[in-house]
């Protein structure tokens, strides 16, 4: 998984630089955050710009991250319509909120 991760505040954000979250990257996904968990504060970004298509296993593991973080907020920057309305179609958007910016995204912890 091709990724970029960065803090701001206490948020981590979390850029991922793929085009597609399906059962391909879901793996790598779920190992690649939880060795960042330590290190992650009370607000994990994700930065979904790149990412044109998820599938069921993106939105699972998306999910899985949610349950293993419990207690920290988590967002999506930026996702693109169909990943969007991915979320919305399964309510996701009511667990996790979606962003047009990080900087809106960070603002929300200040």
């Amino acid at each position: 998984m091709r990724y970029e991760t960065f803090h701001q505040g206490q948020c981590t954000i979390l850029q991922i630089k793929e085009e597609r979250f399906d059962a391909k990257l879901a793996p790598s996904f779920r190992e690649e955050v939880e060795k960042l968990s330590s290190g992650i504060g009370g607000h994990l970004v994700l930065d979904l710009s790149e990412v044109r298509f998820m599938d069921s296993s993106g939105l699972g593991a998306v999910m899985a991250v949610y349950k293993m973080l419990r207690g920290k907020k988590i967002s999506v920057v930026n996702p693109q319509r169909a990943v969007k309305e991915l979320l919305k179609l399964t309510r996701m958007d009511k667990l996790i909120t979606s962003f047009d910016t990080i900087e809106d995204a960070v603002a929300t912890m200040a």
